[in-house]
This record gives C-alpha cells, structure tokens and sequence, in this order.
C-alpha cells in the first residue's frame, strides 16, 4: 500500500452517516450518506501523492460579526479588526469576489429564469435542506453574519466538524433532476482553518442518494457519478475531486479498488496519475486563504450516453472568483440517459484531528445555466 493510501481510510462521515435511518434514501441527509464515502488514499481523501504536503497556510485575519450563538460581535470589512461579543470571538468577512453587483441579503426573492434551487439562509430555519440529522446546531449553525457583501442582518450557514475524523454537511434533494447543472457557492474557511488537515468538500451528485460521499468505487455508468470541490492540502488550492464512469488516474489497486480523478491533475507530468495531457494543469486556481469569501462555481455535466470513453461528452468545469479553471471535456460520465444530476450537497470532512474553526457558506444557487458572482 503507497503513501497516497496509507493517508487515508474510508470516509464514514459523522455520527448519522453509517446507519442513519434513512428510509429509501431519498429523503434527508447526514453528516455522511453512505457507510464508505470519500476514499482511502491520498488522491481520495488526503487529495494527493503525499497528503499533507505543500505550502503551509496562507491566513489572513477577518473582521468578525456578531452571531446568533454569542460569538462574534463587531463589523465585517476589509481588513484584520476583530470584535468580540457573548463568549468567545466570531469569524468574520472579506470579500474576494468580483463582477456584477453585490448581492443582495434576500437575492432569493427574485431567482433567475433558470434557477432549481436557492438559499441565502434567510429562511429562518433549516426546513429547506434533506438532511437526516435534521442539522443540528452544534455543526450546522444558522447564524447572522454580515457575509460576503458586509450586509446588515444576513445569515450564513457555520459548519464545524466534530473532533477527530468526520464531518458535516447540508444536502437537498432538487425538485427535478438533470442532464447538466450548475452550482454556485459563496464560502469561507473561519480564520483558524487548518488547510493541512485533508478534508473533502462538495458539490453535485447524480444517481441515488444512497451513493452520496462514496468512495473506492469506480461507478459503471448506470449508478453514479459525481464532482466535489475542496482545498488540496499538497497545494493549498482547489481542485475537483470526481468520481465518474471513465475514472482513470488511481485504479490501479490490485484489490481492485479505484479512487477519484482529480481537476487539475497537478501531481506529475503524465508519469503516473496524469496520464491525460488534457487534464493537467492550465489556469492556476488561487492559493487559499482564512477568513476570505470566496465565489465558487462548479459545472457538472452528463453529456450524451455512450458505451465508454470513446465518443464520451461528459465535461466538468469550476470558477473561483470568476476565475474559470477548467473546463476539462469529452468524460465517460453516464451509459444511460436516466441517469441524471439530482443533488447538492454541501460538506466538509476531515479524515483526523482538525482546527475547530470551519467554514460558512452564503448565496447558494443551483440552475440550468451559468449563475456568477456578485461584485
């Protein structure tokens, strides 16, 4: 077993994930979906040949912001001031985005033509998302935060991990599902964020529920496939992390097990891992930061069904900051049209210890077209 595997083992996220009542997987979610989800090496869950290598952290301090728990207190703005408030001391808010017009607090009230699902938080509970654990408040905190575009009274989702290996999450089950989708996310990693710790994040899911965080496992075309956007520890920058039909860059286990393909491939120069030319490198993504927003932007798209990679016309693609990283095209994502994109899922695992601090999310759209970052 290599470095890259002995990283990590099988991602069975926090509490509910194995062995959550879940029905028949189609209604609510939890800290993890499935009883093994996001892989056993360093390409899966560690994210790379030698998880945990790379530069150190780049943090920058944020403003803080008052909180419906008690911590925070002060205003969000451009620089290092921290305000204090209740017990302890809130994150707060940097905006890293560009282009358009801010956004709006309630940007929800006036979705676009093509939009499937919104959220701001403004909501003022958690009804809206799938979750089988109901999101309780000591992970998932619904909490007021003046958020990427310093706005009096908006909310924000906080999610913290437990100690130690597991997770957090927020899933929603969309209305209807489709052959290609779009999803934005505003979010930011608390001031205090380990980004050496391997963790996962999200994205978009296609096939049943019950495949949500998988890992190990090459899907076949008829059950799966999906895409989640996440820091990668060795470069302290985001990549895709994907598992898909024509997966090919470690599945080379003589057990047979097979995990995901990463966008950019940025671990060798076609010697092993990224064999696909077209799959390494091109735009950089932006080294990351704490107590930053970040837009984020993820494109997952099914393309025509085929028998296997030959004529294949699956693509994935991301932006940070309007910043387009890919795209990467003509992936064997699905042999069947009735496999379509159906869920969004917004996680955070860790495989070991941790910082406390986490990440907190905002302006959250999914739709049929590209949406962009507010300015």
């Amino acid at each position: 077993m290599n470095a890259r595997r002995e990283a990590l083992a099988l991602l069975c996220m926090a509490a509910a994930a194995c062995g959550d009542d879940g029905g028949d997987g189609t209604g609510g979610g939890s800290a993890t979906e499935s009883s093994s989800v996001a892989g056993s090496n360093g390409t899966g869950s560690a994210n790379g040949p030698s998880s945990g290598a790379g530069a150190g952290t780049a943090s920058t301090s944020a403003s803080s912001s008052t909180s419906s728990d008690g911590t925070g207190g002060g205003t969000s703005g451009p620089g290092g001031t921290t305000g204090t408030g209740g017990e302890g001391t809130g994150a707060g808010s940097t905006s890293g985005v560009g282009g358009g017009e801010p956004l709006p607090v309630n940007e929800c009230d006036s979705p676009g033509a093509d939009w499937v699902f919104c959220s701001g938080f403004e909501e003022g509970n958690k009804d809206v998302w799938d979750d089988y654990d109901g999101n309780p408040d000591e992970t998932n905190l619904l909490m007021e935060d003046p958020g990427p575009f310093a706005n009096a009274g908006n909310h924000v989702m906080r999610m913290r991990a437990p100690e130690g290996r597991g997770g957090v999450d927020l899933v929603k089950v969309l209305p209807e599902a489709h052959d290609k989708l779009y999803a934005r996310w505003y979010i930011q990693y608390e001031p205090g964020f380990d980004f050496d710790a391997p963790n996962h994040g999200g994205g978009l899911h296609a096939g049943n529920r019950d495949w949500l965080g998988h890992s190990d496992t090459q899907p076949n075309g008829t059950d799966w496939y999906t895409a989640w956007i996440e820091p990668d520890p060795a470069f302290q920058a985001y990549n895709i992390y994907s598992y898909y039909a024509g997966m090919y860059m470690d599945c080379a286990d003589p057990n047979g097990a097979c995990w995901g393909d990463h966008f950019p491939c940025r671990y060798d120069e076609g010697t092993n891992y990224c064999t696909n030319p077209e799959h390494r490198e091109g735009p950089v993504p932006p080294t990351m930061e704490t107590g930053k927003w970040y837009c984020v932007e993820l494109m997952m798209d099914g393309g025509t069904p085929s028998n296997g990679p030959e004529g294949a016309s699956g693509a994935l693609d991301f932006w940070v900051d309007d910043q387009e990283i890919g795209p990467w095209e003509n992936l064997f994502m699905r042999s069947t049209d009735s496999l379509d994109i159906g869920i969004l899922w917004l996680n955070l695992f860790h495989h070991e210890e941790h910082s406390v601090e986490g990440v907190m999310y905002d302006h959250v759209v999914v739709s049929t077209s590209r949406i962009g970052c507010g300015g």
